[in-house]
């Protein structure tokens, strides 16, 4: 963007914030500059710049994904378009001894580039596998993926990496290209130390959830299959080494849904057709006791998520956790939440989760965290409803507050939707529990409603990345949430018991 163009928006920014003191919401465009971090310090950032520019050009690392139950491992990866036809192994020992060949399917992706995936199946508990893949008929050293106890285990939950986000802050005398490689290389380090942080804290988790907006480019004017201009983005989501032996179960955002670049790059489980846009749809997989429901919200068909939340439901009687992840943040604490398309989102699914058993649904979008208490039976009203665009009129300061106004706000606080207050656990609830993950890269961050909704148990925005660890065992799911600065809580330990 160029130096006219970002000096305009910056006019607006400022006018957004300060015009208006009646204004629910704040707008906010706060960011981790990853020079100013601890993280950087002692020749790191420079290490790692010089790295960017060895990866930034080719997104051909490997993806994992979670299999369609904890028995399977699938992969993903680019290659170009000009290489030898890839291969994939998967063995038990590092020397690859009597390694298994993986049937590897071969498609077009972007200019220049094929997409490759694969599956291995019939996997063993607490096993360690190694895998290898050619690149161009060259053989890799061999990864380390190592499956663990689906009965007891822990994975991590992370929301809007968002990859290229901070380009309003690169400087402005650099091409659209420089900026975009800049904003890239920022966001990309501190999504690194993001899942660095989560693996210290517990190397032992068996895969992690996004909950959307891996990237930030696309374009909404022209969706296409073909989008070549964010994959620098997909290069710099990919390159943590550690994402080679954790998969991430993935949720299609808005910055991911316009073109298709994110099925290229990612190998999901049980797609369906419901749910579809140019990303791909919905998608679930078992692990262990719990059944994972990952649902495309950009599709706003809600009967096609019902049909598939029914029929996942059905063929998963015996599930005793079931958790549902969609990007759009339907009980959060921020000015998306509150839109009135999200809000109508959240009173079409509502029903839906509730009548199929959901415990826990976790989600993004608003780049904030917060946890909302158990809730059950939320209802709309509809003589109270406005638009989109009234919305955005009284949020950004062009329509002052009036009843009116209020009277939306006040109807979507689901206050008698709330079970109970319990502040560290709860025991057989029979609502669900709704957690929205803040920024995980620190590209871009959104204030907090100036007043917190009444289904809000806890909320957070300290303008730093966060993640949470969630451990799940036949009793027990319980959330714990850190702040990557230091490591320290945001919110006490959560617990639901069944």
């Amino acid at each position: 963007m160029k130096k006219g163009i970002k000096y305009f928006v910056s006019i607006i920014i400022a006018v957004m914030i300060f015009s208006s003191a009646i204004n629910v919401f704040a707008i906010d465009d706060s960011w981790t500059d990853a020079t100013q971090t601890r993280q950087s310090q002692m020749g790191a950032w420079e290490n790692w710049c010089n790295e960017w520019e060895k990866i930034k050009n080719s997104p051909t690392q490997m993806s994992l994904s979670p299999g369609a139950d904890e028995t399977q491992l699938n992969f993903s990866w680019y290659s170009k378009s000009c290489d030898i036809k890839p291969n994939l192994k998967i063995s038990d020992n590092p020397k690859m001894k009597d390694a298994k060949a993986l049937q590897v399917v071969t498609a077009k992706a972007t200019e220049g580039f094929n997409s490759n995936k694969a599956t291995a199946t019939n996997l063993k508990p607490n096993t360690r596998y190694y895998y290898s893949y050619t690149i161009n008929g060259k053989w890799t050293e061999p990864e380390l993926y190592q499956t663990k106890n689906s009965k007891c285990y822990t994975f991590g939950f992370v929301g809007d990496p968002q990859i290229g986000a901070s380009w309003m802050h690169m400087p402005d005398n650099l091409t659209d290209a420089e900026i975009q490689d800049r904003a890239v290389r920022n966001d990309s380090f501190n999504w690194n130390n993001t899942i660095n942080s989560m693996i210290r804290r517990n190397s032992n988790m068996s895969f992690i959830i996004s909950a959307g907006d891996q990237i930030q480019s696309r374009d909404k004017e022209k969706p296409s299959r073909l989008y070549n201009k964010n994959e620098i983005e997909y290069a710099g989501y990919l390159s943590p080494l550690a994402l080679k032996s954790i998969p991430i179960a993935t949720t299609i955002g808005n910055h991911d849904s316009w073109s298709a670049n994110y099925s290229y790059h990612f190998n999901v489980p049980n797609q369906s057709k419901f749910g579809s846009t140019m990303a791909g749809g919905d998608y679930y997989y078992r692990y262990g006791n719990t059944l994972f429901i990952m649902l495309n919200t950009n599709n706003d068909n809600v009967d096609e998520h019902e049909k598939f939340i029914e029929s996942v439901a059905k063929l998963n009687k015996d599930a005793k956790w079931r958790i549902v992840t969609i990007h759009h943040d339907i009980y959060g604490s921020g000015q998306h939440s509150s839109t009135p398309s999200v809000v109508k989102l959240r009173y079409k699914l509502i029903p839906i989760f509730e009548e199929n058993d959901i415990d826990v649904v976790l989600s993004g979008h608003d780049h904030i965290y917060s946890r909302s208490y158990i809730l059950k039976g939320g209802r709309l009203d509809k003589d109270v409803m406005i638009s989109d665009k009234e919305y955005k009129k009284y949020v950004n300061g062009y329509k002052n507050n009036n009843k009116e106004y209020k009277k939306y706000l006040e109807s979507i606080q689901d206050e008698d939707a709330i079970e109970g207050k319990d502040l560290m656990c709860v025991t057989e609830p029979k609502g669900i529990l709704y957690i929205t993950a803040d920024s995980s890269s620190g590209s871009k961050y959104y204030d907090l409603a100036q007043n917190q909704q009444a289904y809000i148990a806890y909320r957070w925005q300290g303008n730093v990345p966060t993640y949470s660890m969630i451990d799940v065992t036949d009793r027990k799911f319980t959330i714990n949430t850190y702040r990557v600065d230091n490591n320290k809580k945001v919110d006490t330990t959560f617990t639901i018991i069944k």
